[in-house]
């Protein structure tokens, strides 16, 4: 539920959780005086589900084992290892169908 910020004549400042659906208050819960809702600049969003996090990019982990993976496979063509290269790539792209 959202917090609505409101101004009292009388009171001052106050916030009010309430639903979206929920009518704005037109008077104060304390005094009774005539309110006004401000528009606040300070406001939280709480993102639900995957997709809105750093942690939940997928397809950029994958992209980072792709590239490891092919560095080691570089890595046994810089050492000169022919047959351990060879191991290497088919190990890189029997790893890349099964993560496809």
């Amino acid at each position: 539920m959202p917090i609505y910020e409101y101004v009292c004549q009388e009171c001052g400042k106050f916030e009010k959780m309430q639903k979206i659906s929920d009518p704005f208050l037109q008077e104060c819960p304390k005094c009774a005086s005539p309110v006004e809702k401000i528009i606040s600049k300070d406001f939280g969003i709480q993102f639900k589900g995957t997709g809105f996090y750093k942690t939940d990019n997928s397809e950029k982990d994958r992209a980072r084992r792709l590239n490891q993976e092919r560095q080691r496979d570089n890595e046994c063509i810089l050492d000169g290892d022919v047959s351990r290269y060879a191991d290497q790539a088919e190990a890189t792209t029997k790893s890349i169908a099964e993560n496809q």
